[in-house]
């Protein structure tokens, strides 16, 4: 017997699957996706703490930024107070050396010296000075100031030049009562009024502008600024980059001077350990429940390379299988014509040595009799074998049966026992059947063969039926035969079992084998019910999922027919 050849080794490519990037990719895409999920949410967690912590930061310095306009504006009310004081002074007819002595001694018991100086300037000239460094430097701006101002008795504020050349120091002027040319002035700056720190480390700057002077900046370092040359600073981009700013503007009649209160970078850059905690602790889930999902897909994908080779092992086994199924298919069909072709012969040589009659006694033509029955019997038996055994392996091909033409088939190749018999057969198929109509037209041709054989003294009646119920097509067979004894109701459906001997009724215990395995390629189930001596009937369940799997009739080789009228 030639033998087929055998699948070749498994397909190296699908081993060396995940030695590539992209395989290694694939097998271990869940736990890159989490761990990249996982440093995402981290960063996002991180940033979320950081906005937070901006957010505190801002309200922080609003209330850093309040005390120093609260300190602002009680330094620019104390000038007031203090210019005031000197001009009643000189007004009661205090000599200007006496009132400002008063003041000196004042100044001395002071903690924080807001006044730099403070005096008064009569006909162009400095007649009387607490500082008179400071007075002489701004003599000439006051005279320059009161060329164009000559009326008016409202304070005038006055920018100055500071020690360092910037505009934060300016003065405070207004004319003595009943003097034309008396002025009373004080002087002070920003460095002195902002003097006292708001907190171990000052987290503000403050940018001044007096009148119509050049912006100038206090509390502030080189680090605040981006320099445009050796000397300049950009103060415009610091105001402009700046997250957040309070603007204040002293009170009429000082309202020339104002001010912008900025954050120090120093303090946006200071960063509390809450977003290092959020962002490590993060970063810890995340490689853990990666590490975690990285040995669960390193256990996956060692199951999916055990399951590929399970699989190919299968896939081989199943090549040869078929192969021997080939090869025993083609024994099979061989022996069944090799089997058959004696039986043909002995039962030919016997029906011919009847048909002329020879002159032989009873007891020989008895003999021949019986080899002509038991070479039918083997022949049948032959041809059972055949269709149980190509039936356990074909395939059902489902399409929507015919009933005229399924009735038609059966009843014409049942024409001559139906006729014999005097048997009537009911016929009520309502609902639409989708099966294999090779498997189902020998499924029912067992069954009504079956109820037509094992009958009573009186005429066989067989009723066969289809309803929908629920989710399957009910198909009985009906009779008024001589029934079943419950007890056999599973052993009838085994190959070769009987429960009449062959002198009683013919068969080879094979039919209803062949019926329930034509039910069992449908995805259904086959059972029986019966009263003995009233009649049985047969219960055939097929899924209506089937209308689904239905397609058209196609050609091909179909088993041989094969009717076995047998319990």
């Amino acid at each position: 017997m030639p033998h087929s050849p055998l699948p070749g080794p498994p397909d190296r490519v699908q081993q060396a699957e995940y030695e590539t990037l992209t395989g290694l990719l694939h097998a271990y895409r869940s736990p890159v996706v989490i761990i990249l999920f996982g440093i995402l949410v981290s960063l996002v967690l991180f940033f979320a703490t950081l906005v937070g912590q901006s957010r505190d930061k801002a309200r922080d310095f609003r209330g850093y930024a309040l005390a120093r306009i609260v300190e602002l504006d009680g330094a620019i009310a104390r000038l007031d107070v203090e210019l005031n004081q000197l001009v009643q002074a000189a007004h009661i007819g205090l000599a200007p050396t006496a009132a400002l002595d008063i003041f000196r001694s004042d100044e001395t018991r002071r903690e924080t010296e807001v006044i730099r100086d403070m005096g008064i300037v009569e006909a162009g000239r400095l007649t009387a000075s607490l500082n008179s460094g400071i007075g002489m430097l701004a003599l000439p701006d006051i005279n320059t100031m009161l060329a164009r101002r000559q009326t008016g008795t409202d304070t005038i504020v006055l920018p100055l030049l500071d020690d360092s050349g910037r505009h934060t120091r300016f003065a405070l002027v207004r004319r003595l009562d009943g003097h034309t040319d008396a002025w009373a002035y004080v002087v002070s700056e920003f460095d002195v009024m902002l003097a006292s720190p708001v907190g171990p480390v000052d987290p503000l700057w403050v940018v001044v502008r007096i009148a119509d002077r050049a912006p100038a900046s206090v509390l502030a370092d080189a680090s605040e600024f981006r320099r445009i040359s050796p000397g300049d600073v950009d103060m415009g981009s610091a105001l402009q980059s700046a997250p957040f700013m309070v603007r204040w503007a002293a009170a009429d009649p000082f309202s020339d001077i104002a001010a912008t209160l900025l954050p120090r970078r120093s303090f946006l850059m200071r960063t509390g350990p809450l977003p290092w905690v959020v962002l490590a602790s993060a970063l810890f889930a995340t490689i853990t429940i990666g590490a975690i999902s990285l040995k669960d897909a390193r256990r996956a994908d060692e199951v999916r390379r055990e399951v590929a080779r399970k699989t190919e092992a299968l896939r081989r086994s199943n090549a040869i299988i078929a192969a021997k199924n080939a090869e025993l298919d083609r024994f099979a069909s061989h022996a069944s014509h090799d089997l058959q072709a004696p039986l043909r012969a002995m039962k030919g040589i016997s029906s011919l040595l009847v048909e002329r009659k020879l002159d032989l006694d009873e007891r020989s033509r008895d003999m021949l009799e019986r080899i002509n029955r038991g070479a039918d019997r083997a022949q049948r038996l032959v041809q059972d074998l055949l269709s149980y055994t190509r039936a356990d392996r074909q395939e059902a091909r489902i399409e929507l049966i015919d009933p005229d033409a399924l009735v038609s088939e059966i009843e014409e190749l049942l024409a001559a026992v139906i006729t014999e018999s005097e048997a009537k057969l009911e016929w009520s198929l309502d609902t639409p059947i989708h099966a294999d109509p090779f498997l189902l037209g020998r499924m029912l041709q067992n069954l009504i063969s079956n109820a037509i054989k094992y009958r009573r003294d009186e005429p066989p009646r067989v009723r066969i039926d289809a309803r929908l119920i629920a989710n399957h097509v009910r198909l009985r067979v009906t009779d008024n035969g001589i029934g079943i004894e419950a007890e056999h109701f599973q052993r009838i459906f085994q190959v070769f079992e009987r429960l009449h001997g062959r002198d009683t009724y013919e068969g080879t215990g094979i039919g209803l084998a062949l019926c329930q395995r034509a039910v069992e390629l449908h995805g259904g189930d086959i059972s029986v019910t019966s009263t003995p001596g009233e009649g049985s009937c047969f219960t055939v369940r097929l899924p209506s999922s089937l209308a689904n799997r239905a397609v058209s009739a196609q050609g091909g080789d179909e088993m041989d027919q094969a009717v076995s009228n047998d319990r």
